[in-house]
C-alpha cells in the first residue's frame, strides 16, 4: 500500500438519478470506512458519500482498543495498520514530579490482539480506504454532500449536491448508515435530537512533529497531567508526531495561545523547546457528552459520533464507532442476503447503547481524576492511588485493564437465546486464542470462524442438527490433552492454552453458538426450540467471506 493520503477510489461526483443500491453510507471517517469494508466483504452493493475530496489531515483521534482491532483483523487490514501503529502503551497519571499511578495498555481480555494502539489518524484512514478498493461492490463518491432525505416502507432516497457546484442528484437505497459525525446532517434530517451537555471549560491542543521518527515497536508513555494548576495530556505518537493538550485557564484565550509567544509558553510547561519541533496544527475545543434519543428512524441508522459523543479521556470515540458498525453490518447482511426479518435491525441500539453509556461514565471518571480543582484534593487522590496500587489484588486490577468496563452487549431487546441458563455467556465475546489443527499449525480462532455463524463445541457437544441444517459452520474442539498425543482429527482444533475451555467452564457450557460479530448467541444450556426459526432466518449461506478479495 502507498503512503499517499489522497487515496483514489472509483467515484462519480454526479451519480445517476434514482440509482439503486443496497446501502448508502454518509461519511468516510474511521466509522464509515470500516462499515464500507464490512459491507464490501459481504458483497453488498454500497455507495459511500463523503464531502471532503481527501483525507482530513488533522490528527483528531489517536487511539483504538482491542474491540476495534479485532474487527479490523477480520477485515484483513490490521497487519497493515500495525506498520505505523504503536501498541506497547503505558499510561501514567502525574502530579508535579510524582507519578501516582501507571497502567499497562496492552491487555485485551483474551481477544488475541493488542489492547491499545496509538496511530496517526490520516494513516489509519488511508489503510481503511485502500481496503475499500478491494471490493467492486463499493463505490466512494467524494466531493458530494447529502442535503435531503426521504424514505418510505421500501427505500430511502438521498439528495446529493456536489460541493464545488453542479446539479443536485438523487440516490435510492434500501438502507442508510449515517457516519457523518457529531454535527450529522442525516440525524438532523431525521429529526432526531442529540441531548446532553458540554463542559464549559475550554481546552487547547497542539499537534507537533519532532525531528525524529519513533519506531512503531518502541513503547509509548501516555501521561495525564493531573495538576489542578493546569491539567492536560502528553502523548508521543507514531511517525514522529506528538500531541499535547492543555486546559485553557481563566484570563487566557485560544487566540492568545495560538501566537508564537503562547505556544512557546505552553510547550515550555512540558519541557519542550519550541525551536526543536514543528508545530503541525493547534486548535481549541470543549468536551461534549451527548447521546441521540434514538439511533434509527425507519431505514436510516446512526453510528459513531452521529449517535453518541463522549469525553475524550478514555480514547473511545473511534472504537465505539467501529463497535457500532460491526454490530449493524452483519445484521444488514442477514436481512439483505438471508431473508431475515427487519426486526433483527431493531436489536442494534439495545445491544450497543449499554456499552456506550458505560464507557461514557468510565471516561468521566478518568476526567474527574485528572481535573481535580484543589491541591489538597489532589494530594489525597495521589496518596490513595499509590496505596491501592501496592495491594496485591487491588493493585493488579487497578494497574491493568480492570477499570475499563467489560464489553458486553445489552441482552434486553438484543438478538440472543431467549431462555438463558444461570451464568449464561450470551452477549459476551468468544475469546480468541491460537488454535492448532491436524497439521499442528497455530492459527487465530477468528481465522477459523471466518465471520460466519459458527458452533464451537467440545466432543460431547456436537452441533445441534437444526443448526447444521440452517448452514451454521461447526468448529470441533479437542481438549488440550489431545496435543500431547499428537493426534488431532481432521477438522478439529486444539486450544493449547485452554482459553476456550476455561471460558466455557465458567459458564458451565460445552458448546456455544457464535454470531458473525464474535458474540455468543447462547450456549448448549440456553438454546431451545424457540431459537430454531430465529437463528435459521439470519444465517447467510454460500460463499465464505475469505473468498472475497483480501
Amino acid at each position: 500500500m502507498s503512503t499517499n493520503n489522497s487515496v483514489e477510489h472509483p467515484q462519480s461526483p454526479t451519480p445517476a438519478r434514482g440509482r439503486n443500491v443496497d446501502v448508502v453510507i454518509v461519511g468516510l471517517g474511521p466509522t464509515g470506512a470500516t462499515a464500507a469494508n464490512l459491507l464490501g466483504q459481504r458483497g453488498i452493493s454500497t455507495v459511500v458519500v463523503e464531502r471532503d475530496a481527501t483525507i482530513y489531515p488533522r490528527q483528531r483521534a489517536i487511539a483504538s482498543d482491542e474491540d476495534a482491532h479485532r474487527v479490523w483483523q477480520g477485515l484483513g487490514l490490521f497487519d497493515e495498520m500495525q506498520k505505523t501503529m504503536s501498541s506497547d502503551i503505558r499510561v501514567h497519571f502525574k502530579h508535579g514530579n510524582r507519578t501516582f499511578m501507571s497502567m499497562q495498555g496492552n491487555e485485551s481480555r483474551g481477544q488475541g490482539v493488542p489492547g491499545t494502539a496509538f496511530y496517526h489518524q490520516p494513516e489509519l484512514e488511508r489503510v481503511l480506504r485502500e481496503g475499500i478498493a478491494r471490493f467492486p461492490t463499493v463505490q466512494v463518491l467524494s466531493g458530494v454532500e447529502a442535503i435531503g432525505l426521504t424514505q418510505d416502507t421500501d427505500s430511502v432516497t438521498l439528495t446529493l449536491r456536489p460541493v464545488d457546484g453542479g446539479a443536485d442528484q438523487t440516490i435510492t437505497s434500501q438502507y442508510v448508515i449515517a457516519c457523518d459525525g457529531g454535527s450529522s446532517s442525516i440525524r438532523k434530517m431525521l429529526g432526531i435530537a442529540l441531548p446532553g451537555k458540554h463542559i464549559e471549560e475550554p481546552w487547547f491542543d497542539i499537534q507537533l512533529r519532532s525531528w525524529y521518527d519513533l519506531p512503531s515497536e518502541a513503547p509509548l508513555d501516555f501521561t495525564f497531567i493531573s495538576d489542578p494548576k493546569r491539567p492536560g495530556v502528553d502523548c508521543p505518537c507514531p511517525m514522529g508526531y506528538h500531541r499535547v493538550e492543555f486546559r485553557v485557564n481563566k484570563g487566557e484565550t485560544v487566540e492568545q495561545l495560538q501566537t508564537e509567544a503562547g505556544l512557546r509558553g505552553l510547550l515550555a510547561e512540558r519541557g519542550i523547546n519550541y525551536d526543536d519541533v514543528e508545530i503541525y496544527r493547534s486548535w481549541g475545543y470543549t468536551f461534549h457528552i451527548r447521546q441521540a434519543e434514538q439511533w434509527s428512524t425507519g431505514r436510516a441508522f446512526l453510528a459513531g459520533d452521529a449517535a453518541h459523543i463522549m469525553p475524550p479521556f478514555a480514547g473511545q470515540g473511534v472504537s465505539s464507532g467501529v463497535r457500532d458498525v460491526a454490530n449493524l453490518c452483519w445484521k444488514l447482511d442477514a436481512v439483505l442476503n438471508a431473508g431475515a426479518g427487519s426486526e433483527l435491525l431493531k436489536s442494534y441500539e439495545p445491544e450497543r447503547r449499554l456499552n456506550v453509556e458505560q464507557l461514557t461514565k468510565f471516561s468521566l471518571r478518568i476526567g474527574g481524576m485528572v481535573m481535580l480543582g484543589s491541591n489538597a484534593a489532589s494530594h489525597v487522590r495521589d496518596a490513595a492511588f499509590m496505596a491501592a496500587a501496592k495491594a496485591p489484588l487491588v493493585g493488579n486490577w487497578l494497574t491493568g485493564i480492570g477499570l475499563k468496563p467489560l464489553y458486553r452487549l445489552g441482552t434486553d431487546g438484543g438478538f440472543f437465546a431467549g431462555a438463558p441458563a444461570r451464568r449464561s455467556p450470551r452477549g459476551t465475546f468468544i475469546k480468541q486464542p491460537w488454535v492448532s489443527g491436524a497439521d499442528h499449525t497455530p492459527v487465530r480462532l477468528d481465522t477459523v470462524l471466518d465471520n460466519r455463524w459458527t458452533w464451537v463445541g467440545f466432543p460431547e457437544s456436537p452441533i445441534p442438527p437444526w443448526l447444521a441444517a440452517a448452514g451454521v459452520t461447526e468448529v470441533k474442539l479437542e481438549y488440550s490433552s489431545a496435543i500431547a498425543t499428537h493426534h488431532v482429527p481432521a477438522g478439529h482444533y486444539v486450544d493449547t492454552e485452554r482459553v476456550l475451555e476455561r471460558q466455557m467452564r465458567r459458564s458451565r457450557a460445552r458448546g456455544v453458538l457464535i454470531r458473525p460479530d464474535r458474540f455468543i448467541y447462547g450456549s448448549d444450556r440456553d438454546l431451545s426450540s424457540a431459537d430454531i426459526d430465529r437463528v435459521a432466518a439470519s444465517v447467510v449461506a454460500g460463499v465464505p467471506l475469505t473468498a472475497h478479495p483480501s
